[in-house]
């Protein structure tokens, strides 16, 4: 095999790092070895540098890079997007030269996604009866590509617990990958190894949220309301315990709202929550005024007194779950809707929750994705303190083995009901212009399945229609089905 291909590089740092690695690695997989033979070969790498008499691929950002300035006009870069594009060497035009150009280090990493999971699933040789070979790519010339984008949404994150995730470094890279920037993550106790997760999540340019509880619990009924004060003071001296001075981006909390009840031994649940909320608040902004807190609300309990909810201290992000049905909250049937106008019913709750408060961040979590499995007392809380992610080989097989044939449910129903989630993404997209902290909740670990991927590419880009996007992501390589 011909191997005339060079990478050009501006940055070997954080998320441009993350990407000239990814970079390597996968398009390492047509170069470094030879077919039945015993032997290793390299790709080039060099930082900065002119491409000459071979194909290359250029990333980076438009401002350090000589050889991008010379091809893209400056203007072609979207705010916190990308541009990728691949064309004959103008001055070599037997070669080819791909250019990755990202507006900010994250969107490199994310434009070097688009090119090795979107371009070359394109660019695949087809021969005779449609068949694809992919192990022929770069045996043939590259078609070119263009292509600049922009996310859609400004926060695109997931929630999920500590407990699943084997290995926090396949994890998060999974979810950069997905080009989503934030992880919350729940824990009963701040993991041992919790600098090194947000260290590593930085990296890609991902921000980490740990969260923890105020008051919430297995069953919020039990909840004592008359001890409020109490549960204010026990919260406040378990942040300036665990959560002060440890790394990171933020604090998420739930409390006493996931439940049907509106109300808890005759108190209203959305008026007290917003007391305690707009109390224990106040004390940590007023001592941490750079601080974001994010509030994990069930509309369930408080869909019908949103007044109280308008009162939420508007330096703290609310971030909404259970607003309806699928993709907010699953029922044993999945999907309960027959038609988009019968879907399109929960539209104005949605608008409601968008509309509640004239300034304050505003986060949608979509659910409908493989949880743990809390009703047989199989799941426990953690006991103590433990280093998250960090599990044996086995256990991670074992598990995948299970969670791989639950997931092909999830993944039959979104394949059919997918289009609905599509235009509600597509509805809070023109309802927000953007400004919304798309989240997904599940346990992600052991690879990517369909409907996480297809979640974050509505976040990241909901205007092509639903059949393109599926195709979209149904082409790539990694993703699991």
């Amino acid at each position: 095999m011909e191997r005339k291909w060079k990478v050009f590089y501006t940055s070997y740092e954080g998320p441009e790092k993350r990407a000239v690695e990814l970079l390597y690695k996968e398009v390492g997989t047509y170069f470094l070895r030879d077919i039945g033979v015993y032997s290793y070969h390299t790709i080039g790498c060099e930082n900065v540098g002119e491409p000459c008499k071979e194909n290359a691929i250029v990333l980076g950002r438009y401002s350090e890079n000589k050889i991008i300035q010379k091809y893209l006009r400056e203007d072609e870069v979207p705010e916190n997007g990308y541009v990728v594009k691949v064309m004959n060497n103008p001055e070599y035009p037997e070669y080819k030269l791909a250019l990755i150009c990202g507006d900010t280090p994250a969107a490199v990493f994310y434009g070097t996604v688009d090119f090795l999971d979107d371009y070359l699933a394109d660019a695949t040789p087809i021969f005779d009866a449609y068949i694809h070979l992919p192990n022929e790519l770069f045996q043939h010339p590259l078609p070119d590509y263009y292509i600049a984008t922009s996310p859609d949404f400004k926060t695109r994150s997931v929630f999920t617990w500590g407990h699943p995730i084997n290995d926090y470094q396949n994890y998060i890279a999974d979810l950069a990958r997905l080009k989503l920037n934030q992880v919350i993550i729940w824990n009963d106790y701040l993991p041992l190894n919790a600098e090194d997760i947000v260290a590593y999540a930085h990296s890609y340019g991902m921000e980490v949220i740990w969260g923890y509880a105020w008051g919430w619990g297995f069953n919020c009924l039990d909840t004592n309301m008359d001890s409020l004060d109490e549960l204010k003071q026990q919260i406040i001296d378990e942040f300036n315990r665990t959560y002060k001075n440890v790394s990171g981006d933020g604090i998420y909390f739930q409390s006493f709202t996931e439940t049907d009840a509106t109300h808890i031994n005759g108190v209203r649940i959305s008026e007290a929550v917003t007391e305690l909320v707009n109390q224990v608040s106040g004390v940590l902004l007023e001592e941490n005024p750079d601080m974001r807190i994010q509030f994990g609300l069930h509309a369930s309990s408080v869909k019908d007194n949103l007044f109280d909810i308008s009162k939420v201290d508007n330096r703290v992000e609310i971030v909404w779950e259970d607003c309806g049905g699928f993709p907010y909250k699953g029922f044993p049937e999945f999907n309960t809707f027959h038609s988009l106008d019968e879907y399109k019913a929960q539209y104005p709750f949605v608008d409601e929750i968008i509309d509640l408060r004239e300034s304050g961040d505003l986060g949608i979590v979509y659910k409908c994705m493989l949880t743990m499995d809390w009703s047989r007392n199989r799941v426990t809380h953690q006991v103590g303190p433990y280093v998250m992610g960090n599990v044996s080989n086995d256990i991670q097989r074992t598990d995948e083995n299970l969670i791989s044939k639950t997931w092909r449910f999830f993944t039959a129903e979104w394949m059919e009901d997918g289009k609905y989630v599509h235009a509600l993404t597509q509805h809070i997209k023109e309802k927000t212009d953007g400004n919304v902290n798309m989240c997904m909740a599940g346990m992600f670990s052991g690879g990517i399945w369909f409907p996480t991927a297809l979640c974050a590419q509505l976040y990241w880009n909901s205007s092509e229609s639903y059949e393109d996007i599926r195709k979209k992501v149904l082409r790539r390589q990694w993703v699991r089905v």
